[in-house]
């Protein structure tokens, strides 16, 4: 456990938790926003078979890696590691980044160059049922190799991203990753007016999928300004002289597997959903998408935001103000992962309609992903924690816990997965992913508890849940009344409808912790 706080001990102050998350949570909404718009635009233009499945396969294999050492797992595991140096002063700190910037730079060119020699060991693992379909697994094995790549650039932006973060700049670190949505939305309007004409089908989603390995450039360009001005260059060590990170890095490599756990999930999913019926890849795919809205914009914005602050009160042993800390970010998950699981529930079909049933994409298509998205999103409020309570492990340098407790979720989720699957087809892998979740996030708040002396019962539990059935009671009410008229309208009136009655029922609830959603302006 966490020791008593040393009052003689310095941690940095930061931004008020609401402001933090509000500008982070923006952010990740223009991010999310037009990641929907590129997934709209692609199966409306390659429609939900056997061609986007090699595409989302392909990119599924890749974001594992990339999840692994990028985005958030790398926030976890670099973050505590460089507020431990800041004591030591400027030239410290630039040591450090410069170690880990070698690392990670060379670490990442040898990941994409044995993604691209192993392209076809590595997809024949990841989508086994591709074996029995001509040229499928050729394609995908294709497509992986295209986008391996984009690791070296994406990786390189993820290390850029924890140092701002660590320097308590979240905005345009969470802003972006909107380039690869971006390039890739660009390439099908491209397509759109006629140019690239001379490819075929097979020949634009290769190009897509070069165009996407391409835009993680863009990605770490964009934040090399801030970077710089923060002090830290692009210089590579001396691996003969100066390599201090490598030995602190290397041995929290285990820990990103855990904070990748939800793409590792999902690859389990893939692997599963190879064996089943085309479309079945994308369907997981897309519902995945659509969970991961609430999820990156809040629940990785409340561990991203809490994250430097958590780890400067571990290292200055302030018990109380890590707990203190630690609270907000827990409260601010589960006040917007369990209304959204109810109203993502209760609004599937019509939403997936909405975004998804254009172009190539049919109807019954929308049918298998809705029914994914409701057997996945009854888990969002246990994804949310554990994201939460992984990264507050991690911020305590507890990389034990967290390693075990996922380890044994994926496992669970495999195991899962057959029998659900061969009851209820692609759906059942969702539920197999909800149900070890939900374990997982038991797991979590006893080792929490244990750890930092952290309880559940010390944020609101019951009031929120009522205010979220109301919510999902009113956006079902409109989903029927609404639903001669067209998922187009059922999704924009009766989302924002469910927003509305939510924050409304936690105001009449007296629920006060929605002022950390609100900023106190509700």
């Amino acid at each position: 456990m966490l020791k008593k706080a040393n009052p003689a001990a310095a941690v940095p102050k930061s931004p008020s938790f609401a402001r933090g998350l509000s500008a982070i949570a923006g952010a990740g909404l223009i991010t999310k926003a037009l990641g929907y718009a590129r997934d709209a635009f692609l199966v409306a233009f390659f429609g939900g078979g056997a061609l986007a499945d090699a595409y989302y396969a392909a990119f599924r294999l890749m974001n594992v890696f990339r999840r692994t050492v990028g985005e958030g797992a790398l926030n976890a595991v670099f973050i505590p590691l460089l507020e431990k140096e800041k004591p030591q002063g400027k030239e410290a700190e630039a040591g450090f980044f410069s170690s880990a910037w070698t690392i990670i730079f060379w670490g990442s060119a040898l990941f994409c160059a044995g993604g691209i020699i192993f392209r076809e060991q590595m997809v024949t693992l990841a989508a086994w049922g591709f074996r029995d379909l001509p040229g499928q697994l050729a394609l995908t094995a294709l497509l992986a190799a295209v986008f391996m790549p984009h690791l070296i650039f994406v990786n390189s932006a993820a290390l850029f991203t924890a140092t701002l973060n660590s320097a308590r700049k979240f905005f345009l670190p969470a802003l972006a990753p909107a380039f690869f949505s971006i390039s890739i939305i660009a390439v099908l309007a491209a397509f759109h007016y006629g140019l690239f004409g001379g490819l075929d089908a097979r020949g634009k989603i290769i190009l897509v999928a070069g165009v996407a390995s391409a835009s993680g450039l863009l990605q770490a360009l964009a934040l090399l300004p801030p970077l710089r001005s923060e002090g830290y260059g692009l210089a590579f060590s001396n691996p003969f002289r100066n390599l201090g990170a490598a030995p602190a890095l290397l041995a929290a490599a285990p820990a990103a597997l855990t904070l990748a756990q939800d793409q590792l999930s999902m690859l389990i999913n893939t692997m599963y959903a190879s064996f089943l019926p085309p479309g079945s890849i994308t369907a997981i795919y897309n519902s995945a998408r659509l969970v991961q809205f609430p999820v990156s914009l809040f629940a990785a914005a409340a561990a991203t935001l809490s994250l430097p602050e958590l780890a400067a009160r571990a290292a200055a042993g302030d018990s109380e103000g890590f707990r203190r800390q630690l609270k907000p970010a827990i409260t601010a998950s589960w006040l917007i992962m369990l209304p959204a699981a109810l109203g993502i529930a209760v609004t599937a079909l019509p939403v997936c309609r909405a975004l998804f049933e254009h172009g190539k994409f049919l109807p019954e298509q929308s049918l298998s992903t809705a029914r994914s998205l409701f057997w996945l999103a009854l888990g969002l409020p246990a994804y949310g924690l554990n994201k939460v309570a992984a990264s507050s492990l991690y911020a305590m340098r507890r990389q034990k816990a967290p390693i075990i407790i996922i380890s044994a979720q994926l496992t669970l989720n495999a195991l899962l997965c057959l029998p659900l699957m061969r009851s209820i087809g692609a759906p059942g892998l969702m539920l197999a992913t909800s149900i070890s979740s939900w374990t997982a996030a038991l797991a979590f708040i006893f080792v929490l508890n244990r750890e930092a002396g952290f309880s559940p019962m010390a944020i609101p539990l019951f009031r929120p849940a009522l205010a979220a059935a109301l919510s999902a009671l009113a956006a079902l009410a409109l989903r029927e009344v609404l639903d001669p008229a067209g998922p187009l309208v059922v999704t924009a009136v009766a989302v924002p409808a469910g927003v509305a009655v939510y924050f409304s029922a936690l105001k009449v609830l007296k629920v006060e912790e929605r002022n950390l959603l609100t900023g106190g302006r509700f």
